[in-house]
C-alpha cells in the first residue's frame, strides 16, 4: 500500500514472547512475535525455544502443557496474555550453509488480543524495501531500520545504516513493517548474521535476515494451518485477484499522462477517506496505476466514485472507455452500484422519507421487487426503523444490473426504488432530489434518460393506485330512535371499476357488536373471492355521530378464527375480541354537513381544493384559541391545508371539527378520551412526522398496539376521512331517522 494509505493511528500493536511465569528481575522476552489476528501471534520456533529453557535450534515440538506469556502493547494498553503452541515448523539446517530454514511458531492467545490491538497486513517482500522492527522488550524507541538488499532463494538479506539501532538478540520474531507504511509487514527477523570472516564485527557491518512473508506462508500451508493462513490479514490494495482480465489497460487509458491520473487519484482517495502519498513511495511497491485498479475493484464504492469524478470531464472517446470499466465491475460481487457521495444523499433522502411514510419503503420495495428470487428479509415488514436504512440500502446495492430481456435494458434495483418513492412522497420538494439523484446516477451510469421516463410512468400509476384502496367497505350508520345503542346501517363493498355491491343485509336495527360481525364477515367472504385483502372500512355516519366509537367495535373474537379453522379453543384461555379499527383502516365519514344544498356544494369544492394542493403536513388546533384565529388559521395560512389536529377540552374540540368540517377539511383527527390541552402530547406522540397518506396505517397500527397486545395507552384517537375521489354509494332512502337525507340531497352532495 504505497501510494493508498489508511487514516487515523499508523502505529504496530508491538509483541513480547517469554517463559509462562518469568523470574523476578529477569524481565528480558525471548523474541518478540506479530499479532496475526486477536488469536494467533507468529514468532520464531528458536523463540519458542529459548522461552522454554530450551537448546535453541531444537526441531522437537514442545509439550502441549507447556504455555508462554504474550505481552500485546498498542500505545498505552498493554495485555498480558497466556498462549499455547498452536503450529509448530521446527529448525532444519539447509545443506551447505550455517543458516536454517523451517523455525516457526504459531501461538494461539487464551483470550484475544484488545480491540486497540491491530493485527499486521502482510504483503509479499521484495528488494529495495525500507523496513522497520523493534525489539522484544516492546520499547518504542528501539526501533531499527534496514533496506532489504539480496535473497539467497530463502532468505532476504538485509542491511541497515550505520546510524540508530541494529537488529540484534531480542530482534526475533518481530515483524519487518515498510517504513513508509507501519501498518503492513514484508515478513519477520529471523536473526543477525555472524561469522568467523571478516564480517564478524556486527557493529560496523549490520547484515540481519529475514524470512520473507511468501515463505512463510508457504511453510504455514505445508503444516496444513489453513485458519492460520485464512485468518491473516492482506495489505490492501496489493492482491490483484479481484482485478478483471483487461482492467489496467483500461484504467491507463482514462488518462492523458501520469499528473491528470494522480489528480484524479487524489480526489478519489479523499472522498474514500483515505489519505494518498503526494510523491511516488521510496519503498518498492506496485505503480500509482496497478494500485489504483486494484483500489477501483476491492473498495466497494471506488469504481463508482471514480466515474462520478470524471462523468462531466471525459471525452466521448474516454466515456467509452469509463463505460467499459464500468461493465468490468458488473459480475463483481465486491463492487457497489452508489459512489460515496451518491450513498450519502440517498441515506439523507430516505430517512426523510422514512420519518414522513414510515411504511412506504416497504411498500415500494415489495413492487419492485416482486420478481426477485431472494428479496431481503425486511421488504415483508411494516416499516424500517431508521437504524436500519443504511444496512436496507446495502441489501440493494449491488452493481449489478437484472438480466436484461427482450433486449429491454434495465435499471438497478435500488434506482427503481428510488423512482417510485419520488412518486409516492407528498414532500414535493423531497420528491424533486430524489428526482434529481436518480438523474445524477443515471447519467453517471451512461444510461439513456429514456429509462427513467418509462419507469416514472409506472411509478406514478402505482403511486396512484396506492393512495387510494382499491376495494372499500362502506357502513352507512344511523341510530335507531327507539334504542340508544342501536343503528340501522346499509353496508356495500365498493371495488375500483366496478358497482357497488350492497350486503343483502335488512338495514337492522343492530348493535354495534352485530355490524362490527356483519363487516367482517363481508371481508371474509371477499377474500374467498380473491380480491385484495383488509380493505379500508369507511363508516358514513350523521355529525351527531362523529363521537361513535367505531373502531373498538367487535369485529370477531379468538373463538370464531378458531371456529373458522373447524377447532375448539382451548380450555381454559381467555377469549380475546378483536376490534374494527385494529384489524382494518377505518375511518369516518361525514354523511352531510349542511342540508342546504349550496352550502354543501361549497364545502365538497372545498374538500377537492384541500386535496389536490398535496399538503401533508397537519394543521394544529387548541380549543383555547380565538375565534378569529380559527377562521385566520383555516382561510388564511392553512387554506389549502387538508388535515387538521384538534386539542382541548371536549365541548370546545367538538366546536373546531365542526368549523373544520364545515370549512372543507378532509382529514380532522382528535382523541376521544382527551379530558383538556393537558393530553395533546398523547395524540402528538401517536403521529409524530407522519404525513397524511400513512395516517390510517399507523393509527391501525397503533389501535393493534392499545386494544389486541394490551400496550398501555388512554389515548383513543378518532379520524374523519372524507376524500372525494373515494366515492359513496347511494342507499335507499330510510323509513324513520330523521338525519338520513333524501336520495336527491345525497347525489347534490356527491
Amino acid at each position: 500500500m504505497g501510494w493508498f494509505r489508511q487514516p487515523g493511528d499508523a502505529a504496530p500493536t508491538l509483541v513480547s514472547v517469554s517463559v509462562s511465569d518469568p523470574a523476578p528481575g529477569d524481565p528480558c522476552p525471548a523474541g518478540a512475535g506479530a499479532l496475526l489476528s486477536p488469536q494467533y501471534v507468529l514468532t520464531c520456533a528458536h523463540v519458542v525455544n529459548a522461552a522454554l529453557g530450551r537448546t535453541q535450534l531444537s526441531a522437537e515440538r514442545p509439550a502441549s502443557s507447556e504455555h508462554l506469556r504474550v505481552v500485546l502493547r498498542h500505545d498505552a494498553v498493554v495485555q498480558r496474555i497466556s498462549a499455547r503452541l498452536a503450529v509448530w515448523v521446527p529448525p532444519r539446517r539447509r545443506p551447505g550453509s550455517p543458516s536454517w530454514e523451517g523455525d516457526l511458531a504459531v501461538l494461539e492467545l487464551a483470550e484475544p488480543a484488545a480491540p486497540s490491538a491491530r493485527a499486521v497486513a502482510w504483503q509479499p517482500m521484495t528488494e529495495r524495501l525500507r523496513v522497520r522492527a523493534w525489539h522484544g522488550g516492546g520499547d518504542p524507541s528501539t526501533f531499527a531500520d534496514t533496506t532489504i538488499k539480496f535473497t539467497d532463494g530463502w532468505y532476504y538479506y538485509a542491511d541497515a545504516d550505520l546510524s540508530g539501532a541494529s537488529v540484534q538478540h531480542g530482534y526475533s520474531g518481530a515483524p519487518l513493517f515498510k517504513a513508509d507504511d507501519l501498518t503492513t509487514a514484508v515478513g519477520i527477523v529471523t536473526s543477525h548474521l555472524m561469522t568467523d570472516g571478516p564480517l564478524s564485527d556486527r557493529q560496523v557491518v549490520r547484515r540481519s535476515l529475514a524470512l520473507p512473508w511468501q515463505r512463510v506462508r508457504e511453510e504455514l500451508v505445508r503444516a496444513e494451518a489453513h485458519d492460520v493462513v485464512a485468518a491473516c490479514l492482506p495489505a490492501p490494495f496489493t492482491d490483484t485477484g479481484n482485478v478483471p482480465d483487461g482492467a489496467l489497460d483500461l484504467v491507463r487509458k482514462l488518462f492523458d499522462h501520469t499528473d491528470q491520473m494522480k489528480y484524479q487519484a487524489h480526489r478519489l482517495a479523499t472522498a474514500l477517506g483515505y489519505r494518498m502519498a503526494a510523491e511516488e513511495p521510496e519503498t518498492a511497491g506496485p505503480t500509482l496505476e496497478e494500485e489504483l485498479t486494484v483500489l477501483l475493484f476491492t473498495e466497494g464504492r471506488a469504481l463508482a466514485t471514480l466515474a462520478e469524478l470524471l462523468t462531466d470531464t471525459v471525452d466521448e472517446a474516454r466515456r467509452e472507455t469509463l463505460d467499459r470499466l464500468l461493465g468490468l465491475g458488473l459480475p463483481e460481487q465486491g463492487v457497489r452500484l452508489l459512489s460515496v457521495g451518491e450513498h450519502r444523499r440517498l441515506l439523507k433522502l430516505l430517512r426523510r422519507v422514512n420519518s414522513a411514510h414510515p411504511t412506504l419503503l416497504c411498500q415500494a420495495a415489495r413492487h419492485v421487487l416482486q420478481l426477485a428470487h431472494h428479496p431481503p428479509a425486511w421488504v415483508d415488514r411494516a416499516a424500517v426503523p431508521e437504524a436500519m436504512l443504511a444496512a436496507a440500502v446495502d441489501d440493494l446495492d449491488a452493481y449489478r444490473f437484472p438480466q436484461e430481456q427482450d433486449s429491454v435494458p434495465l435499471m438497478p434495483q435500488l434506482l427503481r426504488l428510488a423512482v417510485f418513492l419520488s412518486a409516492a412522497v407528498t414532500d414535493r420538494r423531497t420528491s424533486k432530489e430524489l428526482d434529481t439523484w436518480c438523474d445524477d446516477v443515471r447519467r453517471r451510469l451512461g444510461r439513456d434518460r429514456s429509462l427513467l421516463t418509462e419507469w416514472r410512468a409506472q411509478a406514478s400509476s402505482w403511486a396512484r393506485f396506492r393512495r387510494r384502496p382499491v376495494t372499500r367497505i362502506v357502513v352507512d350508520l344511523s341510530r335507531d330512535p327507539a334504542g340508544a345503542e342501536r343503528y340501522f346501517c346499509h353496508i356495500w363493498r365498493v371495488s375500483e371499476g366496478r358497482a357497488p355491491e350492497g350486503a343483502g343485509l335488512s338495514t337492522g336495527p343492530y348493535t354495534a357488536e352485530e355490524i362490527g360481525r356483519l363487516v367482517h364477515t363481508l371481508v371474509k367472504d371477499q377474500d374467498h373471492a380473491g380480491d385484495a385483502p383488509a380493505p379500508w372500512i369507511d363508516v358514513v355516519v350523521g355529525r351527531d355521530d362523529l363521537h361513535l366509537p367505531v373502531d373498538g367495535w367487535t369485529a370477531y373474537s379468538t373463538r370464531d378464527r378458531f371456529a373458522d379453522l373447524g377447532l375448539p379453543p382451548r380450555p381454559g384461555q381467555r377469549q380475546q375480541s378483536r376490534v374494527l379499527g385494529a384489524t382494518y383502516r377505518t375511518a369516518l365519514r361525514l354523511r352531510r354537513f349542511s342540508a342546504d344544498p349550496d352550502r354543501e356544494r361549497a364545502r365538497r369544492h372545498g374538500l377537492r381544493r384541500r386535496w389536490a394542493a398535496g399538503r401533508t403536513a397537519p394543521v394544529v388546533l387548541d380549543a383555547d384559541m380565538s375565534d378569529a384565529d380559527l377562521l385566520s388559521a383555516l382561510d388564511g395560512g392553512h387554506r389549502d391545508t387538508a388535515w387538521a389536529v384538534l386539542h382541548g377540552e371536549p365541548a370546545g374540540r367538538d366546536f373546531l371539527l365542526h368549523v373544520s368540517l364545515a370549512m372543507g377539511v378532509p382529514v380532522v383527527l382528535w382523541d376521544r378520551e382527551a379530558a383538556g390541552p393537558e393530553h395533546a402530547r398523547r395524540l402528538e406522540d401517536i403521529i409524530g412526522t407522519t404525513a397524511l397518506p400513512d395516517l390510517p396505517e399507523l393509527l391501525q397500527d397503533f389501535r393493534k398496539g392499545v386494544y389486541h397486545d394490551a400496550e398501555p395507552s388512554p389515548a383513543r384517537p378518532a379520524m374523519v376521512w372524507d376524500d372525494p375521489d373515494m366515492h359513496l354509494p347511494v342507499p335507499p332512502d330510510y323509513d324513520d331517522p330523521s338525519d338520513a337525507p333524501k336520495n336527491w340531497e345525497r347525489l347534490t352532495a356527491r
